[in-house]
């Protein structure tokens, strides 16, 4: 019988094979032209294995005349209310789609769609916000009744708010906390509110405008090269219900060719278009952040009684005991937007959060007994480690906190297990060292002296936790160091036999006095210059190596270059000399350029 009900199925939609290649291509008016003669059975007959109509695939192509057009063929207008497999009505697709006038039809022609909702308790509303269409939004807030409750949240507790906010639509997102301010509090099911779930977005704030010529020159090329404008709603959108596949608001039809040629001019701009947006997206998600900071007190947090970890030479163990409920706590690390956004480096939140609640500078996590300060040095965030030290006073409260591991913040400075040196986008172990050792600099400037020798619960100071966690990398600097040294070496003797050379082999010549023959043009005088500033820097470089070599190495090949192209502009006698000069003073510098 199962058998059965397939092959009926699989029949069915044979025969709608027509429609749903139109659909799919695009070809709306081929498509219209297709059902022009067609009855109301046709029109709401399955088309996709989803269950979906021609209504429902038009719907989110976000075509209201094939949608107005289609509506004309159906008599009776609860025949409209029509779902797929999903539960989702055309106006479900309507709002995925973005496209307002479709909307507006679909709510005209039967205001009943606004309150349905989906398998997933979605209504079109809530399905709008998840795809980020703040106009749709606003215009459907207006038209469903006056019990709203049912809009902002769905079967999963996941409120609109939050749907927004993990879609990155922060337009919408700031529109609805601006107009329905009691969503910043509500929280999904598991007891997260929308600020805890901005918290760990680090992408979401980051300046894409600072990111290298090269990544915005091959964004650039993909966009100019991308003259694929007509896109598949139905590969588009495979899983609505997720909220971050966003489909186009339309789908361009094969018939519009004026169209399509205005999109690609479109597209020849969409470098600056694209900066425009981003510039006012972060405008719009600092201002989101505003409100939900205002409203988040998570920072409150508190024991009723606490007693502290102070200093000690030796390792001192944990005598209190722990009551079982301690032992359960939860760590305030994964829930107190605060720490959320130290660990992850969002500084703009915490910046806030500090402007609005001064006081939670000194919020702590209960469970490890570890404040901001502690946080920010563990994960190596540096601009919120200067946040923290604004003032001195507090920086000094903050920084004779030991949390419950007997470690202070200097022990924090000197372990690396709770980030990689790696991401710190440093060249060479060297300088990732190098780095550590600012860190730990950079904190032993606020702790009180006598926390240098200050033991934790593992009886290591400071010092010897240092010592211990960065062996391996000191090992691989030392590798680094010698191999950086014997390439620098080899290119600093290139470089001074060149320069050595070119003493005795003046450009131009010399009379029968054995002066230069261009000794009183500049450009000779440039090409003294420069020759003897690459012969100093080499030597220098192959004498010691307390200098970085590849400073040494870049003068004197940037300046023996110098002499080359000043001698080709102050004369052209010697052209057997020219092209011999050239071939070793562009070696030299691709071999500098090809150095780590």
């Amino acid at each position: 019988m199962e058998l059965m009900d397939k092959v009926s199925t699989g029949e069915a939609l044979s025969r709608s094979r027509r429609q749903y290649e139109l659909a799919m291509n695009g070809q709306w008016e081929s498509l219209k032209r297709f059902y022009k003669d067609s009855d109301e059975f046709e029109v709401l007959g399955q088309m996709t294995t989803k269950n979906d109509t021609v209504l429902h695939v038009a719907g989110l192509a976000g075509r209201k005349d094939v949608l107005d057009f289609l509506i004309s063929l159906i008599e009776d207008k609860d025949a409209l209310i029509v779902e797929n497999n999903r539960g989702n009505t055309p106006l479900h697709e309507v709002a995925a789609s973005g496209n307002l006038d479709a909307a507006k039809l679909l709510v005209e022609y039967h205001g009943a769609l606004v309150e349905i909702k989906n398998h997933l308790g979605e209504t079109p509303f809530y399905r709008a916000a998840a795809f980020g269409h703040t106009n749709l939004v606003q215009y459907l807030a207006n038209r469903v009744g006056d019990d709203k409750e049912q809009h902002f949240q769905r079967n999963d507790q996941l409120s609109i708010l939050h749907i927004a906010v993990l879609g990155q639509h922060f337009e919408t997102a700031l529109w609805l906390v601006t107009e329905y301010p009691d969503l910043a509090n509500r929280r999904e099911e598991n007891g997260l509110t929308s600020l805890q779930l901005l918290a760990p977005m680090p992408s979401a704030f980051k300046n894409k405008f600072r990111e290298s010529i090269w990544m915005k020159l091959h964004r650039h090329i993909c966009l100019r090269n991308d003259d694929n404008i007509d896109r598949d709603p139905a590969n588009q959108n495979d899983d609505l219900e997720s909220g971050f596949n966003q489909p186009s608001q339309s789908t361009f039809s094969n018939d519009d060719l004026e169209t399509r040629k205005i999109g690609r001019t479109t597209i020849r701009w969409a470098p600056i278009c694209i900066m425009g947006e981003e510039m006012q997206n972060r405008n719009v998600l600092l201002e989101l952040t505003d409100l939900l900071v205002r409203k988040d007190y998570s920072w409150g947090e508190m024991e009723t009684e606490q007693v502290g970890n102070t200093f000690s030479l030796v390792s001192k163990p944990n005598n209190i005991p722990q009551k079982k409920e301690d032992a359960e706590t939860k760590s305030t690390y994964e829930y107190i937007p605060l720490f959320i956004a130290t660990r992850t480096g969002i500084s703009q939140i915490v910046e806030k959060i500090l402007k609005f609640h001064p006081q939670a500078v000194e919020a702590h996590d209960i469970k490890h007994q570890q404040n901001i300060l502690h946080m920010a040095i563990k994960y190596r965030r540096l601009a919120i480690f200067k946040i923290a030290k604004k003032n001195k006073f507090i920086t000094s409260r903050l920084a004779d906190v030991i949390d419950n591991d007997g470690n202070t913040i200097l022990h924090h400075a000197a372990d690396m297990s709770y980030y990689s040196v790696d991401a710190k986008g440093t060249y060479g172990p060297a300088f990732q060292l190098q780095e550590e050792l600012h860190w730990m600099a950079r904190v032993q400037k606020i702790i009180p002296v006598n926390y240098t020798m200050h033991c934790n619960k593992k009886g290591v100071t400071a010092d010897e936790l240092f010592s211990s966690q960065h062996e391996k990398l000191l090992q691989s600097a030392k590798v680094w160091m010698k191999e950086t040294a014997q390439s620098g070496s080899v290119v600093a003797a290139l470089v001074a036999t060149v320069a050595y050379a070119a003493v005795y082999t003046v450009p131009g010549g010399t009379n029968q006095n054995g002066l230069p023959n261009l000794r009183h043009s500049p450009f000779f005088k440039a090409f003294t210059i420069s020759n003897t500033v690459s012969l100093v820097f080499s030597l220098t470089s192959l004498a010691e190596f307390r200098v970085p070599p590849s400073l040494l190495l870049a003068a004197s090949v940037h300046a023996h270059l110098r002499c080359y192209y000043c001698a080709l502009d102050s004369s052209s006698k010697d052209m057997d000399y020219f092209p011999h000069l050239r071939c070793r003073c562009h070696s030299s510098f691709l071999y500098v350029w090809a150095q780590p």
